[in-house]
This record gives structure tokens, C-alpha cells and sequence, in this order.
């Protein structure tokens, strides 16, 4: 399968709590890995409740992703999502306070062990660039992709010509 055919498996309904987690789940895995860290802040946070996906089905959106990932697996090996790709999964969710809570819900899981990853990074930017979130939103993740002493400080006026 071609790696822009990722979503040739069968695709969510729109802002279904299927869609939402192939988000999340994707957020959990986009380093490589899951992390202990990762899977207990899921679990704290009641992830899955929250998303309204019963246990099973909450497994059956992780297999199904990794499947779709393992099915367009480059030539170095890696599975990766391409920027098509993952902004076609994003239109899925175009109700705002659904793309807050799988903002917040993917945040936290990526936050959970201190280390923001590239792969983690270009999920969280994605969701940035793509959907229109509240300042307040935005501003709770901008810490994790651009570390927690970035601020956006005012330039000094140029001094006008005598």
C-alpha cells in the first residue's frame, strides 16, 4: 500500500469517539513506543471514558492503527504518518470542544514523561496549525513543543528618524 493510502482502512465517522482516539492512540505511539508514563496518564485521566469508547473498543482503534501503520512501512523500516495523512485525520474532528478534549487528552500523554519527541511534536503541531483553538488551548501546549521558558516578548520600538 502506497504511504498516502493510510486511511484506505476503513475511515471513522466524523467527530465519532473512534476518530477521537485514533488521535490519542496516535499522540501514545507517535515516539515509537509506549511508555508506562504514557499509558497510566491514559488511565488517570480516564481517556478512554472521556472519548465514550468502551474497553474493547478502545483496543480495537490501537490495532487498527498500528495495523494501518504497519501496512505502509517505508523502505528504512519506520511506520510513519505524513503530514497529508495526518491532517486528513484531523478534519475528522471538527467539533471545537471535541478538539479540546483530544488536545488536552494527547497533551497529557505526551507530556507524561517529560520528553517531547519529534513525532510527538508534529502530532501536537498538527492539531495546532489545523484546528482553531481557544488561546487558552493553544497556550497550555506551546510550553511542550517550545519549552517552558518560551514567551513572545514585545520588540522595542525603532527610535523615529530626526
Amino acid at each position: 500500500m502506497p504511504h498516502d493510502d493510510i486511511n484506505a482502512t476503513r475511515a471513522p465517522a466524523s467527530n465519532s469517539p473512534q476518530a477521537a482516539a485514533r488521535l490519542v492512540a496516535l499522540a501514545l505511539i507517535a515516539n515509537g513506543e509506549i511508555k508506562p508514563q504514557e499509558w497510566s496518564a491514559l488511565h488517570e485521566l480516564h481517556a478512554r471514558e472521556e472519548l465514550g469508547l468502551a474497553e474493547q473498543d478502545w483496543h480495537g482503534v490501537l490495532r487498527e492503527l498500528c495495523q494501518e501503520l504497519l501496512a505502509c512501512t517505508n523502505e528504512a523500516g519506520n511506520c510513519l504518518v505524513d503530514a497529508h495523512t495526518l491532517r486528513r485525520w484531523l478534519c475528522d474532528i471538527d467539533d471545537p470542544a471535541l478538539q479540546q478534549r483530544v488536545m488536552r487528552l494527547a497533551a497529557a500523554v505526551i507530556d507524561a514523561d517529560g520528553h517531547v519527541d519529534a513525532g510527538e511534536s508534529f502530532v501536537l503541531r498538527g492539531m495546532l496549525a489545523q484546528w482553531e483553538l481557544p488561546q487558552q488551548a493553544q497556550s497550555d501546549v506551546e510550553p511542550l513543543l517550545y519549552g517552558l521558558d518560551f514567551q513572545v516578548l514585545p520588540r522595542r520600538a525603532a527610535a523615529a528618524p530626526a
